[in-house]
């Protein structure tokens, strides 16, 4: 049967999320850590590869993140614990505990290896411990039946956990399917392992997962089951698409025969991170969205049921109304016949009572004694008549009723636009809410952690931000098809161009060329242009001439050079939304002005980055339309910070029109490109 859609990581994307990590945090330093929306953590790295992010959901999954969430509000106790103990320490191991789904951060600090430990299992925990294996931080104190976790307490792992495919034996696995039974859900229950491996590793081998256990091919399944794990450990994932084009799980392995077999689509991505960000984002901004409107759903039900309400007290006093108008008709149209049974009854009830009444006065066809009132039929209506009073005085009461009753429809109708004008503002503030929850969460693609555009044609420009920076873009990315640029003046970016051989047009290089001089130190000196030349990859060398030395970030250039001439020194800074959330975009302005919802252009000057960073961020809020201002309150200063070159002054705040989507690129080259 086809497989249940994936609620939370297996073992097996442990494993691929724990040999990349190992990979590619192994010597990073632990710059931060946040709180997560919804419960969890996120830790943010600066290694030598660059800066990562590592979320991590208790029950749910740990893996690397491109997307940028939390750290927005007061941190819990729980996190400035941890951060008192390991922020500014180095991992130095990233691992699985056993095969379970647990992933065990060692970082060193102080005087010692602390260990971060996610368990992303049913009623999983995150836990700090000490070098020594006590829990100094936890998530939630759990007391099961065969373990127990609170703090100052040694950490106890759940008992048994799942082996890897490597550790069984032959033996083993036949005696296991010896039992009997559906071949899939006896090996799911018996190893510990999801559906959907077990499942593939039998139609790989060409057997249907209800196939009775004890007819599979032991030792065929045994080596379909460590490929599947070998697979894992390249840390590659894919999302399984399903009817309607709906996700239905992520898996670190080629699920081909689940493909074959169900008729499910699927999307490779090289690595088992990005693929769980993309599959877990959507269920990630739900609970944003659900926590942001949370406490104005309650107020929201009130006040509809506050307005269903006056809405019917107003129904029934325009009845009232109604039926006092016609009271009111009918008696001044009739007052002769009124006053000829008012005169009967009065009489017939003194000799003879209330019962003679009805029947000898002309009109009446009932009486209510306990009311003093007389039912008189006139015009087909039947109108309630009180004996007690002078008919004339009638007129006078049911008037004065009829102004009290408009009087009460009108004070209803005031209160139930005032209700509706509320009911339409939460409406408001929770859409608001809710694109504020979308806008904490975005995306960061590869290259944003070095100084990047994109040009007019979509070719992709990356520079370094600091001399290690500058190694990197190099030794990484150029090659012969890639353009090298370099501002010409000595302390400027690297800059490659992702042209795929292609010459860009002169625009897109003047476009590009911005980027290593707006970062260079002409900014610093307060230049207004500076030339930038530019060579293909293949003319650029880390090899110095014969008794020379290169100092990290320097490299030789042979060759003819290719200037643009007089790069103006005007950088705009502006603000786009991609999929609801804030972008920083960098570039020459009108560039920049067609890609943002607002900008600013800045030039060199005196204002410190830091504090510039904080007024830009209102300066650009304030030019924004009210819809848009979430955005930049989701934005942080510091995201603005990193953008700028240094000091500088603004020249202009005005808006774009963000005609065309923020990044459009020719070609956008993944990271292990290079």
């Amino acid at each position: 049967m086809p497989i249940k859609r994936k609620r939370s990581m297996s073992s097996f994307d442990v494993a691929a999320v724990a040999s990349e990590a190992s990979r590619l945090l192994s010597g990073a330093r632990l710059v931060n850590v946040y709180d997560m929306p919804g419960g969890g953590l996120l830790l943010r790295l600066r290694g030598s590869g660059g800066d990562y992010r590592v979320a991590a959901v208790p029950g749910v999954r740990v893996h690397l993140t491109r997307f940028d969430v939390g750290g927005k509000g007061m941190p819990s106790p729980t996190v400035m614990g941890i951060r008192k103990h390991i922020r500014g320490g180095r991992v130095v191991s990233v691992e699985q505990l056993g095969f379970d789904r647990i992933l065990v951060l060692g970082v060193e600090a102080g005087s010692g290896v602390y260990r971060l430990v996610v368990e992303v299992l049913p009623r999983g925990v995150y836990a700090l411990l000490s070098p020594d294996g006590r829990i100094l931080q936890l998530s939630e104190a759990r007391e099961m039946r065969d373990r127990v976790l609170r703090r100052g307490a040694p950490y106890a792992p759940p008992p048994g956990g799942p082996r890897r495919p490597s550790q069984l034996g032959v033996e083993e696995l036949r005696e296991l399917l010896s039992r009997g039974g559906e071949a899939a859900r006896v090996l799911a229950r018996g190893l510990g392992y999801p559906g959907e491996v077990v499942e593939e590793a039998l139609l790989r081998r060409g057997m249907k997962p209800s196939e009775p256990a004890d007819r599979v091919p032991v030792e065929e399944l045994l080596e379909e089951l460590r490929r599947i794990e070998a697979e894992a450990l390249q840390a590659r994932g894919y999302i399984v698409y399903g009817d309607e084009g709906l996700a239905v799980t992520v898996v670190p392995f080629e699920p081909r025969g689940l493909a074959e077999e169900y008729g499910y689509t699927v999307k490779r991505f090289e690595s088992i991170s990005d693929a769980l960000d993309a599959y877990f984002v959507e269920e990630l901004r739900r609970v944003e969205e659900a926590e942001a409107v949370k406490g104005i759903e309650a107020e929201r039900k009130r006040l509809e049921a506050s307005i269903e309400k006056a809405k019917r007290n107003i129904e029934k006093l325009r009845e009232r109304l109604e039926r006092l108008d016609k009271l009111i008709t009918l008696l001044g149209e009739n007052m002769h016949l009124v006053y000829e049974a008012v005169g009967c009854a009065r009489r017939l009830r003194e000799r003879s009572g209330w019962e003679a009444v009805p029947g000898n006065c002309p009109g009446v066809v009932d009486v209510e004694p306990s009311q003093g009132r007389i039912m008189l039929g006139i015009g087909g209506e039947l109108v309630p008549v009180d004996i007690r009073v002078e008919p004339s005085q009638l007129l006078v009461e049911l008037s004065k009723e009829r102004g009290e009753v408009e009087a009460k429809i009108k004070r209803g109708l005031k209160a139930l636009r005032e209700l509706e004008e509320r009911l339409r503002g939460l409406r408001a503030e929770a859409e608001a809410a809710a694109r504020r929850a979308r806008a904490l969460v975005r995306r960061k693609e590869w290259y944003e952690k070095y100084h990047w555009l994109v040009t007019s044609h979509g070719y992709l420009a990356i520079g370094g931000r600091d001399a290690s920076q500058n190694e990197s873009v190099v030794k990484r990315y150029l090659n012969e098809k890639r353009i090298f640029m370099h501002a010409d003046i000595h302390g400027a970016p690297a800059v490659v161009v992702f042209a795929e051989g292609e010459q860009p047009p002169e625009q897109d290089l003047r476009e590009a060329a911005l980027l290593t001089a707006a970062y260079s130190r002409a900014w610093k000196e307060g230049l207004g242009s500076v030339d930038v030349y530019w060579v293909w990859g293949s003319q650029v060398s880390k090899t110095p001439p014969p008794g020379e030395y290169l100092a990290r970030g320097a490299f030789m250039v042979y060759g003819k050079r290719n200037y643009v001439r007089n790069v103006e020194l005007r950088l705009a800074l502006g603000l786009a939304s991609e999929e609801g959330a804030p972008l920083v975009i960098v570039g020459p302005p009108e560039l920049v002005r067609r890609r943002s919802l607002v900008y600013a252009i800045l030039a060199p000057g005196d204002e410190d980055p830091s504090r510039l960073a904080a007024r830009l961020k209102k300066l650009l809020r304030g030019k924004l339309p009210e819809e848009h201002r979430p955005l930049a309150d989701a934005l942080s200063a510091e995201e603005i910070r990193l953008r700028l070159p240094g000091r500088s002054r603004v020249l202009r705040v005005a808006r774009g029109d963000a005609s065309e989507p923020p990044r459009p690129v020719k070609r956008l080259p993944g990271a292990e490109e290079g």
